[in-house]
């Protein structure tokens, strides 16, 4: 256990003009299923404790694993030895306590906290067993359930004393399936903060469709075609599509949307917020320099509205922080925060209807090297179904989409009310844009 009181008169002992100490802890309960019977079960506590502080006007930082009083002379040495090798950072930037009041956040549900363990186990077993049972061609199931507790605090010597807790459970199985002639993989995961609210049958049943469903598939033609992305699709988009509204990303000329803040850049179908305030497990009260966060349009109607800063980034632009510094390395950046798409009103039938004939696309694989984020290019393997007369038809695999994230979304034709919370901390719906590149199989002459 750390001793607080110790550790800040030990740096201010050791000439550290300002000193901020942050705190974490996570409890983990992880169960792992396969065909029904308990493969693994673990229970673990882990923590962080990281150190930042001014000496001399250049700022250090230490990082370890242990939170305890034992680590508190290693901790203040360290961190004045890189001060030695560090980056100027003005006193400012270490927030006054007595300066913001904060919102409140509903990420911690008392009842998921006190489920017993057993219960998790037989939630994880009776996915398998009803998958296994859902059709008589999957001949295994894998299933894995996490329930994590997570504490940050973070304090420092002007009187800051901020803490947020969250506890969510995640649910991740997958099936093999086979006919004979194919064998076909699926998967399907579901973030909860109320496992008497959760919907056991409906998961187990998109699970052995996301299998059972793509038997009898194959690539399509080369060409252009209107697609629909699925929310967990969308989501990984926008999530490089957002990367651009960081403030310091802008300064140093690495935005897309440098230069293009107020214009009609987008589909006016298209609304992106920022939402750290609510019940979600990714919302917070504050980001890592203590400022409050808040809820903001990032796109109205197509329009991106403005960026999104940090303390420095505010200043040098002369603005307010919006609340969005986050800890890298030993540098404060500032990056977006929990992400909602805003649901459209049609349903998924409706949007697939819309377009007519065109392609679903449910899987993504290769964004880290396939998509480019100063650009916005991007080139992925894809998998999913053709639609055909705006009903869902066979399965489209080993087929390659192509595009760019700026004109796609310009040309975004119909948005779901089907939104998910995926686990990139996007909450996304399905999106249909229009003119998709897509390699499949050349068309002959």
């Amino acid at each position: 256990m750390l001793n607080i009181d110790k550790l800040f008169k030990a740096a201010k002992a050791a000439g550290i003009d300002v000193f901020e100490a942050r705190i974490g802890a996570q409890s983990k309960l992880s169960v792992a299923v396969f065909d029904s019977e308990l493969e693994n079960y673990t229970v673990a506590d882990d923590g962080t404790f990281k150190v930042r502080g001014l000496v001399g006007g250049k700022c250090g930082v230490f990082t370890s694993d242990r939170a305890d009083d034992e680590v508190i002379d290693m901790a203040i040495a360290s961190l004045k030895e890189s001060a030695e090798y560090g980056n100027p950072v003005d006193p400012e930037f270490f927030v006054d306590g007595s300066k913001y009041k904060y919102d409140k956040v509903d990420t911690f549900r008392a009842g998921l906290a006190q489920v017993p363990a057993e219960r998790f186990i037989a939630t994880a077993k009776n996915i398998a067993a009803s998958a296994l049972a859902a059709d008589k061609r999957i001949e295994h199931v894998n299933v894995t359930l996490e329930y994590s507790d997570m504490t940050q605090r973070l304090i420092n010597s002007k009187g800051l004393d901020v803490t947020g807790r969250a506890n969510f459970a995640l649910i991740f199985a997958e099936v093999k399936a086979t006919d004979g002639k194919e064998v076909q993989s699926g998967s399907h995961y579901k973030i909860i903060s109320d496992l008497d609210a959760f919907d056991a049958d409906g998961f187990v049943k998109t699970l052995a469709d996301d299998a059972i469903k793509q038997f009898g598939g194959g690539t399509v033609d080369t060409g252009k075609y209107d697609v629909v992305y699925s929310p967990d699709c969308t989501a990984t988009l926008v999530q490089a599509l957002c990367a651009g509204f960081s403030a310091f990303d802008a300064e140093q000329h690495m935005s897309l949307l440098e230069g293009k803040m107020g214009e009609q850049v987008f589909s006016p179908l298209f609304c992106v917020e920022q939402t750290p305030i609510g019940g979600d497990v990714f919302c917070s009260a504050f980001d890592d320099e203590g400022v409050p966060c808040k809820n903001m349009p990032l796109i109205d109607k197509g329009v991106p509205t403005g960026y999104v800063y940090d303390l420095e980034t505010a200043k040098r632009a002369g603005v307010e922080s919006t609340g969005n510094g986050k800890l890298v390395g030993g540098n404060i950046r500032p990056s977006i925060g929990y992400i909602t798409v805003k649901n459209g009103n049609m349903t998924q039938a409706e949007v697939f209807a819309a377009v007519r004939d065109g392609l679903y696309i449910t899987e993504l694989n290769g964004v880290h090297s396939g998509l480019d984020g100063q650009s916005g290019n991007y080139s992925l393997q894809a998998s999913g179904f053709v639609i055909k007369n705006g009903k869902l038809d066979r399965p489209a695999s080993l087929i390659t989409v192509a595009g760019n994230i700026m004109t796609d979304f310009a040309n975004v034709k119909a948005v779901g009310n089907d939104e998910k919370l995926t686990y990139f901390a996007v909450k996304a719906p399905s999106v249909a844009i229009g003119g998709i590149s897509v390699s499949g199989v050349k068309q002959e002459a």
